[in-house]
């Protein structure tokens, strides 16, 4: 299975690759100046073999490489695990007698295992094998002092790196793999959660909330609004003549009324606003952080809105709404604030119909605010 490339945060891990590589050289450069005070070596021919030689190759090396990265826009992980390779070259070649560094050739295999892709160890495999081979053929000395014995105890060596090697990626990519499974089964999970809650709050006809979600919010709303944070009124829609509505025409027009009606309403209210079908042609809305007026004027609009639009399922005829609307205070209660826009709504559909009337208790309160 094709996995993606571990590209999160892996710029920043070239810049920490590159950097250990210019720690690696001052380290060494550091390590000549200690050598040159125990060598046997002439003093000006040590600094002008193992001191400038290196660090002049090596420093040429990184300025390369940091060029490398910063311009060009691909290719920065091959090109640090060229560079570990020709760093552990240069410090191999210069001091063929002590063949212990040998095995810092195996550091660019370490590098290519960051990047948690096949490609890259193999390429560091092959890269490292070159470097072993043109040490061999280059340097004379290393060449006179490694046995066939040395060799092959080298190569078994480079085998054994490159297997612990693999195994690292294929337990990483093991890992990834669960790892992004349960990832994605949690975010199906998520997904069909909030489908599932928004299913359970929403009305399918309508496309409101449902009742449920009414008493939900409407609790919530309330204890902000006895705290004094929130400005909460309740209107409660009616649609007037719905049952007329349904004899003469069938259900299925009543019900492009209804969807019709909600879809104005849902136009005219902003997003801090609730609007739930209560239940039949009975609409309810929660109006927040609105004054007593601001909210009589929109529930104004919503109503002249609504008689003004003409529905094609009832061959051109309007519908009309009547409004009951109160105003909540403090210490209300949630019940009240219901029962006083209930009987607003009352008083206005037997009092002519298509208009909206205000709770008196509710007015009250709103204008003393």
């Amino acid at each position: 299975m094709s996995l993606p490339s571990f590209s999160v945060r892996q710029e920043r891990w070239n810049r920490l690759l590159l950097q250990g590589c210019w720690i690696v050289f001052l380290l060494s450069v550091a390590l000549e100046f200690l050598f040159l005070q125990v060598t046997e070596v002439p003093p000006a021919q040590f600094i002008a073999l193992y001191i400038v030689r290196p660090t002049a190759i090596m420093g040429t090396i990184l300025l390369v490489a940091e060029i490398s990265v910063r311009y060009l826009s691909k290719h920065h992980d091959y090109i640090l695990i060229t560079t570990a390779t020709l760093l552990t070259f240069t410090v191999t070649f210069v001091h063929s007698s002590l063949e212990y560094l040998l095995f810092l050739l195996f550091f660019p295999i370490l590098i290519s295992i960051f990047y948690f892709q096949y490609k890259k160890l193999l390429y560091a495999i092959l890269i490292t094998g070159i470097a072993f081979a043109a040490l061999l053929a280059m340097n004379g000395e290393i060449g006179e002092r490694m046995s066939t014995a040395g060799s092959l105890t080298m190569a078994i060596i480079l085998l054994v790196y490159s297997g612990i090697g693999f195994g690292i990626l294929a337990r990483g990519r093991e890992i990834l793999t669960h790892l992004r499974s349960s990832y994605e089964s949690n975010q199906e999970l998520l997904v069909r959660t909030i489908l599932m809650d928004k299913l359970a709050k929403t009305d399918a006809l309508t496309d409101t909330y449902n009742h449920m979600a009414y008493h939900e919010y409407k609790d919530h709303l309330a204890a902000q609004a006895d705290n004094g944070t929130l400005q909460l009124h309740l209107a409660i829609m009616d649609i007037d003549n719905f049952k007329k509505v349904n004899d003469t025409f069938g259900h299925k027009a009543g019900d492009a009324v209804l969807r019709k009606v909600a879809s104005i309403a849902r136009s005219k209210t902003g997003s801090n606003d609730f609007i739930a079908r209560y239940g039949g042609e009975e609409f309810v809305i929660l109006f927040t952080e609105k004054s007593f007026q601001e909210v009589y004027d929109l529930v104004e609009d919503i109503r002249k809105e609504i008689a003004s639009a003409l529905h094609d399922a009832l061959d051109g005829s309007n519908v009309t709404v009547s409004f009951g609307l109160n105003a909540y205070v403090p210490g209300m209660g949630k019940e009240e604030l219901f029962k006083l826009a209930d009987a607003a709504l009352y008083e206005a559909k037997h009092s002519g119909k298509n208009r909206t009337v205000i709770a008196k208790a509710g007015q009250a309160a709103a204008m003393g605010r």
